[in-house]
């Protein structure tokens, strides 16, 4: 009797030990697979902070193509996308008397100064007008040139038949401008812009301007656009 108890007793022990490491078994593979989902949360939560990094990259990608194609300067008139600048060399003996000194407007209707000048170490001033032929087909060439100019060189146009906004030129003129990929300010010839180009015979004319907004030189009356390169070709130093 004793030794049937005793089997009982054992028997009894064995059964509890095999739940008990059933139990444990069972606990580790839950706690094991709660950390998985865990861990897919953790991936799942960090994806969307990737994709974000990307778009923003993209966007400014773009900010920074769309600013390098677009400046405006305080008076609103159009100005070229900064690049290397060179020496420029403008002989004491050149500089003339001849200031200019006006307030006009742009073909776009914007207010534009001689300040203008300030911005540069020397102007290229090209004066033509919309009943010039020569003038029409010599524009892209003026147009490309500008886009190549050192960032302390600049070109102006001035429209020698637009006197007001209101004149039916300026429609021409801007359409001429348009046509010819043509970037650079085109100023209107106002009576004081009038008092430096009234020695103008023929278009297209150029003449050169310092920062201070002194002529520079005699004014090219009737000068071609490699005429006038040539001459702009003079006063840097590369």
């Amino acid at each position: 009797m004793e030794n049937k108890n005793k089997l009982t007793i054992i028997l009894g022990l064995a059964v509890i030990v095999v739940i008990a490491i059933f139990l444990l078994a069972t606990s580790k593979g839950q706690e094991g697979g709660k950390e998985t989902a865990d861990n897919a949360e953790t991936v799942t939560e960090e994806q969307p902070k990737e994709d974000t990094q990307e778009s923003e990259v993209e966007v400014l990608d773009e900010g920074t193509s769309e600013t390098g194609d677009t400046a405006s300067s305080d008076e609103g008139e159009e100005v070229k996308p900064q690049g290397g600048s060179v020496k420029v060399n403008i002989p004491e003996s050149e500089i003339t008397d001849n200031i200019m000194n006006f307030k006009t407007v742009s073909v776009n209707d914007e207010d534009v100064t001689s300040d203008i000048f300030s911005k540069y170490d020397i102007t290229v001033v090209h004066v033509w007008g919309t009943f010039c032929s020569p003038c029409i087909a010599e524009m892209p060439d003026y147009a490309a040139f500008y886009k190549e100019l050192p960032s302390n060189v600049n070109l102006i146009g001035v429209v020698i038949d637009a006197n007001s906004i209101n004149d039916s030129e300026v429609e021409e003129a801007k359409e001429i401008l348009s046509n010819a990929g043509a970037e650079f300010t085109n100023i209107l010839a106002s009576d004081d812009v009038n008092s430096t180009i009234e020695s103008i015979m023929f278009v297209p004319s150029s003449f050169f301007v310092d920062s201070n907004g002194s002529v520079i030189g005699e004014i090219m009356d009737g000068a071609s656009f490699e005429q006038t390169k040539n001459r702009l070709e003079g006063y840097l130093e590369r």
